[in-house]
């Protein structure tokens, strides 16, 4: 009845354009868990390299700031980059999985990645006209931090949903 591990992993990856159908909660979460793990692999994997086996004792401070100039800063600008045709096709049918429309998670990684800068730009540009560049800057991080906590809680949320079972299954 489950499909495998890697299955469900490599599924992910094979259905990366695809939109129709449906994701449970176990393919879903195993694709994102899988990646992330894949990714902290790489960055300790390098870090071990770099740092325990090339650099003395002397040289590790300087090391570590080439690790993370070279390694981690590009692993983390890329990765997400990566993922993110994946990951958005796989939230759709997860959605679609749990019996809502896709552009539920559309929707909010939408919000996420277009809208919230657009309106916390005009925020900031707005606060800059009765106080400082600081307060601006201030206020303008905690609607940011407080946003983004809504926005992953929600989406969070939405992928933890369980499935929905349509007559058509049952018949």
């Amino acid at each position: 009845m489950h499909k495998s591990i890697k299955d469900c992993y490599f599924d992910g990856w094979k259905k990366a354009f695809v939109y129709k159908g449906r994701a449970t909660r176990r393919e879903f979460w195993l694709f994102i868990v899988i990646n992330i793990a894949i990714v902290l692999f790489i960055a300790a994997l390098s870090y071990f390299f770099l740092i325990a086996l090339i650099a003395d004792r002397t040289g590790r401070g300087g090391m570590i700031l080439v690790w993370a100039w070279f390694v981690w800063l590009p692993l983390r600008a890329l990765a997400p980059v990566i993922l993110l045709i994946p990951v958005v096709s796989l939230g759709i049918r997860r959605m679609h999985d749990a019996g809502k429309s896709g552009w539920w998670f559309g929707g909010a990684l939408l919000f996420i990645l277009l809208i919230l800068p657009l309106i916390l730009t005009g925020i900031h540009q707005v606060m800059l006209i009765p106080v400082d560049n600081h307060s601006a800057e201030q206020v303008t991080a905690f609607i940011t931090i407080t946003l983004n906590v809504l926005a992953a809680i929600s989406i969070l949320w939405l992928c933890c949903l369980p499935s929905k079972t349509s007559e058509q299954d049952v018949l």
